[in-house]
């Protein structure tokens, strides 16, 4: 149960014709995306094109009004959001969610919990198998931590680090659900030059170390075309372009949805 014997295997995620609406407004409308095992995606678009909503409907926060999503030959439509971490997909957010007077460690244990082996009566009796599991859990989210460079700061509270550390933080915490299928919401949010170059390396070593697909939303146009071998445009809640880095910066449409002209 560590972080290199029990390495994430990518999963193959197709999602197909996925729309919602709230009030009568079509927030997502016919949006389609494949991720194939171990692929390094982009999506992105003006503020307010729908890129969070489709977060929020692959996740199970929202249920779609029409579409599919299927993760490895199995449906995720309808599934709600803990049952979707289960089955293999799992998110950071824009604004981060820790739990701020846990200790970094704590922070990332929570996790390994949603696959606990043990029941009530093991944790009450405080049995052999509860301590034997809860040693396993804090040596695998150790060895994340390392992963991550906060080895050195797992017993500090969360709220204590730095703003580039909890991101590195949640991403970690994210990590230990064992994901197919790893959804960064904005990781670059907040964070200086210095930060935004490690944070590259760092989102390419978890790829290759840990074999996980990664869909990843960014408004910084350097980090997402200095890693991301496809990309996806919203804008308005419907996909205008689709390709490679280069033929995204090219993309006349994608120009004019980012200024606003021809």
């Amino acid at each position: 149960m560590t972080a290199e014997s029990n390495q994430i295997l990518g999963g193959d995620f197709k999602v197909d014709s996925l729309s919602i609406a709230f009030g009568g407004l079509k927030a997502v409308n016919q949006f389609s995306l494949h991720l194939k095992p171990m692929e390094l995606q982009g999506l992105i678009g003006p503020n307010g094109a729908g890129k969070t909503t489709c977060f929020n409907l692959i996740t199970g926060v929202y249920l779609p009004d029409s579409g599919s999503m299927v993760l490895n030959g199995k449906s995720l439509v309808g599934l709600n959001p803990h049952q979707i971490a289960e089955a293999g997909i799992a998110r950071t957010f824009q604004n981060i969610r820790l739990f701020a007077d846990l200790t970094v460690l704590e922070n990332v244990m929570v996790s390994y919990h949603m696959r606990v082996e043990y029941g009530y009566w093991d944790v009450f009796l405080r049995t052999p198998k509860y301590y034997r599991i809860e040693k396993q859990f804090r040596e695998s989210a150790s060895e994340l931590l390392k992963v991550m460079g906060l080895e050195n700061r797992k017993e500090d509270k969360a709220k204590s680090l730095s703003y580039g550390d909890q991101r590195r933080l949640e991403i970690a915490r994210a990590l230990a659900t064992q994901p197919k299928v790893l959804l960064l919401d904005e990781p670059a949010a907040g964070l200086n030059t210095q930060e935004k170059a490690a944070l590259m390396g760092t989102i390419a070593d978890i790829r290759n170390k840990f074999k996980t697909t990664i869909l990843l939303i960014e408004h910084d146009m350097k980090l997402v075309m200095g890693i991301c071998e496809k990309i996806t445009v919203l804008d308005h809640g419907e996909i205008i372009a689709v390709g490679t880095p280069r033929e995204i910066q090219d993309n006349p449409k994608v120009i004019e949805a980012y200024l606003g002209v021809g």
